[in-house]
């Protein structure tokens, strides 16, 4: 592990000899610390962890000109978790790290739009998850990734059923390997389509917005995305279809929505997220809930209450605070709701 983390960073040195060569290396990354508190209805404890809603990552970006009006380069992101939040629980409270790929392409864009093949995001990652409250860092539609693997009880016993196994805002297929196609925006709209593998063959498909609103953007600034994903599985094709969309007002006010639906073996999942927030200066606040319905089992009704805080002093610091409930209804058995409360900072480079 040591080695490849030599390996990876040394690669920085080698900088200024790609530069002389006519290719632009950028290094850039973040760490993402939090202390979380636990609190299911029996246990409660104080983690260590990485927040994984902005997980610590360190990425090379090389781009230089490939030809008249065409650039081409690389990007390769990894990520390093230690105490990940949505790994950690009550008998494992210390999760070594691994140092795991996000991106790993290459790519060439011109006036056509932008061609990349390689490790990477699919079309559709992310249509559940547009926000523009700057709250993201603290909470977001992917609700699970603080707390996930905890366990509810019954009865003062763990259930065996997880958060992270009960309520997802199901967003399609993330980082894969895949050939991906984005267009070039016309209006504020973007469109993309992806075809790869990941343990099954994937096919995705999203169409993106993000513009002003009103004569001179006097009504605020909307961004939204629509998101469709075919995983061929050899028992079910799962279909999953949904997106979201984010609106904020030149005062700060701001309201986030998100629904997505899959199809599951005998039964649809579906999610529901709601958002509304304020951002004042430095600062950004926002409360939001979270629904999933027959995502584990059918009957089940998961619902996530959250309240986040975000103080950004500096463009590359920012302080946060989140406190959560976790709950779930399923026919025949009482379980004990989950609290979280946390506060860190995430420091970009």
């Amino acid at each position: 592990m040591k080695t490849r983390l030599l390996l990876a960073f040394g690669a920085a040195a080698l900088a200024a000899n790609v530069q002389a060569q006519g290719i632009d290396l950028k290094l850039s990354g973040q760490i993402n610390r939090a202390l979380m508190r636990v609190d299911d209805g029996v246990e409660n404890n104080w983690f260590n962890v990485d927040n994984a809603n902005s997980s610590t990552r360190f990425r090379f970006n090389a781009e230089g000109d490939a030809g008249p009006g065409l650039r081409a380069g690389i990007l390769w992101e990894m990520e390093y978790k230690s105490n990940a939040s949505n790994a950690v629980t009550f008998p494992l409270r210390q999760v070594s790290p691994t140092l795991d790929e996000r991106h790993m392409d290459v790519f060439v864009r011109g006036g056509f739009g932008t061609l990349r093949l390689g490790q990477g995001d699919g079309a559709a990652n992310g249509a559940s998850e547009v926000d523009l409250s700057g709250t993201t860092v603290a909470h977001y539609a992917s609700t699970t990734d603080i707390g996930g693997a905890f366990q509810y009880r019954t009865a003062g016993v763990l259930s065996g059923a997880s958060i992270s196994g009960t309520i997802s805002n199901q967003d399609f297929e993330s980082r894969y390997d895949r050939l991906h196609y984005q267009s070039p925006s016309f209006s504020g709209f973007m469109a993309e389509v992806s075809l790869g593998h990941k343990a099954t063959d994937i096919v995705e498909f999203a169409l993106r917005y993000s513009g002003k609103l009103g004569a001179l953007g006097t009504l605020g600034t909307l961004a939204g995305a629509l998101g469709y994903s075919n995983a061929d599985d050899p028992v079910i094709d799962i279909k999953t279809v949904g997106g979201s969309v984010s609106w904020l007002h030149d005062s700060g006010l701001n309201l986030t929505f998100a629904h997505t639906t899959r199809d599951l073996p005998g039964r649809e999942g579906k999610f529901s997220y709601l958002k509304a927030g304020y951002k004042f200066g430095q600062h950004a606040v926002s409360i939001d809930y979270g629904m999933g319905d027959d995502q584990a089992a059918a009957g089940d009704e998961a619902k996530v209450y959250g309240i986040g805080y975000v103080f950004t002093p500096l463009a590359w610091a920012e302080i946060f605070a989140l406190y959560k409930l976790h709950s779930i209804d399923r026919p025949g058995v009482s379980l004990e709701d989950i609290n979280f409360f946390m506060v860190g900072s995430r420091i970009k480079f």
